[in-house]
């Protein structure tokens, strides 16, 4: 159970924004996007933007069933410890994701979504914490590794 309490709280935002993107794109009419426009920050902008979409599909979307993903992994970790490994390269993705859309942004946009933006921090921070909890030593091992020093 270590360490999955943030992440969940995380991915549970992460999906809630992205749901709310997608809505703004689905139903422009009934879910208004709500965030500046001109300027450098004009989430209208990148929303509409060519790089929004893969293919037929809104960037948004990719977002929900990234984090949804991830939601799953972290609950599959409960009874299958192996998940952890999935999470690592699940994280990876997600990160490679963020820097090819905050380059996008900044380089073929020209402008920031701060919705986009906030989800890009939630992935930066999921990883971040997917790489300490894959990491960090297991309370077994620090038993081990001071019983070791203590024979030593």
């Amino acid at each position: 159970m270590r360490g999955r309490l943030w992440p969940a709280l995380l991915g549970v935002a992460g999906l809630l924004i992205s749901a709310y993107l997608v809505g703004t794109h689905y139903f422009a009419e009934q879910v208004p996007l709500a965030c500046a426009t001109g300027g450098i920050v004009d989430c209208e902008q990148v929303t509409s933007s060519a790089e929004s979409m893969v293919g037929p599909m809104p960037v948004a979307v990719l977002g929900l069933v990234w984090f949804a993903v991830f939601l799953g992994i972290l609950a599959a970790r409960r009874w299958w410890p192996q998940a952890l490994a999935l999470q690592v390269v699940w994280s990876v993705a997600g990160l490679l994701s963020v820097f090819y859309l905050v380059y996008a942004e900044l380089f073929l946009i020209g402008a920031i979504c701060l919705w986009c933006t906030a989800v890009h921090a939630i992935v930066v921070a999921l990883f971040l914490m997917t790489v300490w909890d894959a990491t960090a030593p297991t309370p077994s091992t620090e038993n081990l590794g001071d019983r070791l020093r203590t024979l030593g």
